[in-house]
């Protein structure tokens, strides 16, 4: 996987803005198939599964839980198949299995077949959510990490608004076209990210994670709490959200997929705001403020099922949803410095993926006992806000990197 982008021989970085923006586009497309499409795809698609009879309300739920199991598994991995693939090598390999996760889910054969599927698109996703996002960093100037990151991240977004768009269309001719769509959409940005692909200079294999880098020290472990709640509190909108409107509240599929576009559209745009926020203000504050808003969108169907009420709760989430990750990577490199950000952010998304898998059997079960929407919604909120207290500036205080390199 090459291309010809043009470098600064000396340091080894991307100086010139096409280049830069070849490799946030790459970064871009990774993350629109590793999160906006093999993870997140599936919310809008689950009361459609549920409508045809191939699983239950409760197994979609299970579903979920297992495509994030998988993300688990794909994040502890990472590093170290990138040690031994080869960074660019090992990207490949994921983009395919998250394709063809995807095709293979369109077989209408039930639970049990849905399973290995799920759990092996969540694997994929959690390795290019790993890899991709540093190599992309590693190769830039420290002033253009903000924009960097909010581009690479925001292509999540554009996954979810492309699936609430995309899925609700596909899915009056069945379940099944609706995965091969996303089969197909993802095949296209897998062949982009190929060809502009570029191996970070000197991409020996990398350390083993805990054996090099700075130690972690009391911000960073601040930071991993905070990144932990992040992803119990997020759980309940990324997974139950569009079937709580759809089936929950009655409003159809075609009302839960409007949302869940809604939120995607703002989710895409998010991270390039959260990146120019940056500019003003630091990680640390603009995080902080992220997480209790998004606590607060979370809460809104605890207070109202009004219409106006529903809508501020998805584009606040679809704000923030995104948002956050940009501005938790970002703090990352602020804490751990070009050096240490790689091992942060792996240790971050470890500690991401654990909880939200963790999380998301636990609302699963609860609401296979339960039926309610409403305790899970209480449960998400009560951990972001939980999870803001762990992102205070003065608590996760960090050096900040120095303007350039």
């Amino acid at each position: 996987m090459t291309a010809e982008t043009p470098a600064d021989e000396a340091d080894g970085l991307v100086h010139d803005a096409a280049g830069i923006r070849r490799l946030a586009a790459v970064g871009f497309a990774c993350s629109l198939i590793a999160n906006g499409i093999a993870r997140f795809a599936y919310t809008p698609l689950m009361p459609v599964l549920v409508g045809e009879g191939w699983v239950t309300g409760a197994e979609a739920g299970y579903l979920a839980a297992i495509n994030f199991t998988g993300y688990f598994f794909g994040v502890a991995s990472a590093l170290l198949l990138a040690r031994r693939q080869g960074t660019g090598r090992a990207v490949r390999l994921m983009l395919v299995l998250c394709v063809v996760s995807l095709a293979m889910s369109a077989l209408p054969w039930g639970f049990i077949w849905l399973q290995p599927w799920r759990f092996l698109a969540g694997y994929g996703g959690g390795v290019l959510m790993v890899v991709v996002p540093p190599a992309v960093l590693a190769q830039i100037p420290v002033a253009r990490w903000g924009a960097a990151s909010g581009a690479v991240f925001a292509g999540v977004g554009a996954g979810m608004a492309a699936s609430g768009t995309v899925v609700p269309l596909l899915a009056r001719l069945g379940a099944t076209p609706a995965w091969l769509g996303l089969a197909g959409i993802s095949l296209l940005l897998a062949l982009l990210a190929h060809h502009w692909w570029r191996e970070p200079k000197g991409d020996a294999p990398a350390a083993i994670p805990g054996k090099d880098g700075p130690r972690i020290g009391r911000a960073a472990m601040a930071l991993l709490a905070g990144y932990g709640l992040y992803a119990v509190g997020m759980a309940p909108h990324a997974i139950f959200w569009v079937d709580y409107l759809a089936r929950g509240l009655g409003l159809g599929v075609d009302v839960g997929g409007a949302h869940w576009a809604l939120l995607g559209i703002v989710s895409a745009v998010a991270p390039l705001l959260a990146g120019r926020l940056v500019g003003r203000f630091s990680f640390g504050t603009v995080l902080t403020a992220g997480m209790v808003l998004m606590g607060i969108a979370v809460a809104i169907p605890l207070l109202s099922e009004a219409q106006p009420m529903l809508i501020l709760s998805s584009v606040l989430f679809g704000l923030l949803f995104i948002g956050n990750v940009t501005l938790f990577a970002g703090r990352s490199a602020e804490i751990g410095g070009r050096q240490g950000q790689k091992r942060l952010w792996w240790l971050m998304s470890l500690a991401f993926a654990l909880t939200q898998a963790a999380g998301s059997y636990g609302l699963s079960l609860l609401f296979e006992w339960t039926h309610s929407y409403l305790a899970i919604f209480g449960i998400g909120a009560a951990a972001l806000f939980a999870g803001a207290l762990f992102t205070l500036p003065r608590l996760a205080r960090g050096p900040r990197p120095p303007a350039g390199d």
